[in-house]
């Protein structure tokens, strides 16, 4: 644990995701992020829609929790014990903050489990420097005494906002320009009035907070202004945000009053864009990634590698390239055909089940990156259709672009599972590993609901329940690969960035055998305190944004230090804007072969999906099961469930028109959700995976 004082009292879950929607928000009208890992794998019941086809919100809900001595939570605290006041304070820094160009930390090495140090050895892929948003903003100050920041005036913060017992509801109101609390100097040298842009509204309920995502609303302060990028637009605002999430609570019977607003009890909100798949798991988390910065060690354990190959089997019900040929899914069920999946989890006879963990191993890609020869992702610059990287070694896993997607030739333009996770993989692969002698799947769905199970037992220990919280909501996260992602990206993969990330419980289940999984941590932001928010809260790099500011800012005696103390709106500050931009380029990735496909991680932004339409045809009764069988491989490209034109690969020129319609399509394409099939039909499995778009009945 951390030599701090640790608190009595703890905010759960530590870190918070809400997301946009164009739905109501009311607890009866939205989703709540998960609150237990795996727990929604297999839901067939769910509705992300309302009645009239919005896109429900996703709200978090934060509660408080009593602790004991080392930090480890005990119990919920009662609200008929407690006078509860929260507080909220989000802002949105995108306008504000750099251009994304790659990942600035890909020229520096760092002790940690997520990067190849090759990638900085080698130059892999350089960072690449990045000027501000907005360059026409300026800070006056820069040229003359007293001059007056306009720069300011981009960031849209609203300030604290509270609600308790007696002020159940408020909505959190912003505008851009902000005005800093008068009438904006910047909207009035453009001739316009500042835009109301509210960032979502906060619930007091029963003793617990409830934070609503915002609309999803994107517009451009010029309406001729179009968005013509895919992260890096000026004059345009979104409704993202992040911030603090603190609470006074004052108790009824001896009237002590706590604050929870330093680093260690406090917890943070971040929204980001809706989950399009939200049963379908990116291969690697965030909470993979968190766990890879603490640099601990793990004991080998079956469960540290079974989820990476669960969740990319899962994957082919958002993306082609995991459903045909070749993919992982594919030699999974071969697997399953001839009687050997039990070699997951088996070592004996010794031959035979070395020769499976060899074949599944050396499917993935080294993140050392070893390999030259992959095929070359294109950028718009090219000049020369041959693809010279194309040669004998066949696309390894995954099929989706890396950081290093801006240097065509790169090996890193591909994605590699993170150290951390490829080097529990090498244990698997060598043996070393134990499995209970009561295993007996046949199948690999057979192998998820036993792993699902250890989650849900484990949420019957009242202290492992909130880092199970945490925990939920951080697999819902992209981890790794980040260009720059569309929810948190890469200062996420340094431990600078918490002030505690700590395993608590090495074991998220236990009996007769234990289940690691990596373990629940505490896991705690760099929230900077409200004197220190005064100081950097509108702190820069000045014009441009270098590797070299990074690099500086990773020592602690270093001015730019600033950089990992957090105040509101600095986690999502770096993606892109608006964010349906990016949210649409996350496509297919064409390359010079048709099989596989490529793409963008599929796990919350689908690629190609079974639609509602091919769905009912499936229960038709009428239909020949050959015909059946046909359909249910015939997957739609997810953008087509809604009229956003093309969008594709954000290095093609010609897809434009794509990204404008996607700021207003956006809450009109498919949902992947969880549906029965009830069908004999052989070949066809019991339980698919539908997207549901705005115009398809939620049935």
């Amino acid at each position: 644990m951390t030599n701090k004082k640790l608190p009595k009292f703890r905010i759960y879950p530590s870190i918070g995701i809400a997301r946009l929607g164009n739905g109501p928000a009311t607890k009866e009208e939205v989703i709540f992020s998960p609150e237990i890992p795996w727990a929604n794998l297999y839901e067939t019941d769910q509705e992300y829609r309302t009645s009239d086809g919005a896109i429900k919100k996703q709200a978090q809900r934060f509660y408080i929790y009593e602790c004991d001595a080392n930090g480890v939570p005990i119990k919920p605290i009662d609200a008929k014990d407690y006078d509860i006041e929260w507080s909220v304070e989000v802002a949105n820094k995108k306008p504000f903050w750099y251009d994304f160009n790659n990942c600035l930390d890909l020229s520096i090495t760092s002790e940690n489990q997520n990067l190849s140090p090759d990638f900085a050895k080698d130059k892999l892929a350089p960072g690449i420097g990045a000027k501000r948003r907005n360059p026409n903003v300026l800070n006056q100050s820069m040229r003359r005494d007293r001059g007056y920041d306009y720069r300011k005036e981009l960031v849209n913060h609203p300030g604290i906002t509270k609600v308790d017992k007696g002020n159940q509801r408020t909505i959190i109101q912003g505008e851009f320009p902000s005005g800093l609390g008068a009438i904006s100097k910047l909207a009035a040298s453009m001739n316009i009035t500042s835009h109301s842009v509210d960032l979502g509204t906060i619930e007091y309920d029963e003793g617990t907070l409830i934070f609503y995502g915002a609309d999803g609303v994107s517009a451009a302060l010029n309406p001729s202004d179009l968005n013509n990028d895919f992260a890096d637009n000026s004059n345009w605002y979104d409704d993202i945000c992040d911030g603090r999430v603190t609470a006074k609570i004052v108790s009824k019977n001896d009237g002590e009053t706590r604050l929870l607003d330093d680093t260690l009890s406090s917890a943070w909100i971040a929204t980001a864009p809706p989950d399009y798949a939200p049963q379908i798991q990116p291969i690697s988390t965030m909470y993979d990634l968190i766990a890879g910065a603490a640099n601990e060690t793990y004991e080998s354990d079956l469960s540290l590698v079974f989820p990476i190959f669960y969740r990319l089997y899962r994957m082919q019900w958002v993306n082609l390239g995991d459903f045909l040929s070749p993919s992982f899914k594919e030699t999974i069920d071969k697997l399953t055909a001839e009687g050997k999946f039990k070699y997951i989890y088996e070592k004996e006879p010794k031959a035979e089940a070395d020769a499976v963990r060899e074949e599944i191993f050396n499917l993935f890609r080294d993140p050392a990156y070893h390999y030259t020869n992959e095929p070359i992702i294109p950028s718009k610059e090219k000049t020369d259709i041959t693809n010279r990287g194309s040669g004998k070694e066949a696309l390894k896993l995954p099929y989706y672009p890396g950081d290093a997607i801006d240097y065509p030739g790169s090996p890193a333009q591909w994605f590699a599972i993170p150290p951390m996770l490829y080097e529990q993989l090498k244990n698997w692969r060598d043996g070393k590993f134990e499995t209970p002698s009561d295993f007996d799947f046949q199948t690999i769905d057979e192998m998820g609901a036993f792993y699902q199970k250890q989650f849900l037992e484990a949420n019957k220990e009242e202290s492992k329940k909130p880092l199970l919280m945490t925990r939920a909501v951080l697999e819902t996260l992209y981890g790794g690969g980040f260009h720059p992602g569309v929810e948190l990206t890469w200062p996420m993969r340094h431990d600078l960035i918490y002030a505690e990330n700590n395993m608590t419980f090495p074991w998220v289940s236990q009996g007769d055998f234990n289940y690691g999984f990596y373990g629940l941590r505490e896991v705690r932001l760099n929230a900077a305190t409200q004197i220190e928010q005064k100081d950097i809260f509108y702190n820069d790099f000045g014009f441009q944004m270098n590797s070299e500011d990074i690099r500086e800012s990773m020592d602690p005696a270093n001015e730019k230090n600033w950089l990992w103390k957090l105040p509101p709106g600095d986690l999502t500050k770096w993606m892109g804007i608006p964010w349906q931009s990016d949210a649409g380029s996350c496509q297919a990735v064409f390359i010079e072969k048709q099989y596989p496909i490529p793409s963008w991680w599929a796990a919350n932004l689908p690629v190609h999906v079974l639609s509602s339409e091919s769905y009912q045809k499936l229960l038709d009764p009428t239909i020949l099961d050959d015909t059946k069988r046909n359909i249910y491989a015939n997957r739609l490209a997810w953008l087509h469930t809604a009229d956003t034109g093309f969008v594709g690969y954000h290095a093609e020129g010609g897809y434009i028109n794509g990204l404008i319609n996607m700021v207003y399509q956006w809450k009109k394409i498919g949902v992947v959700a969880g549906r029965k099939l009830d069908s004999d039909v052989e070949g066809l499995p019991k339980l698919v995976y539908v997207s549901h778009s705005a115009k398809e009945s939620n049935g």
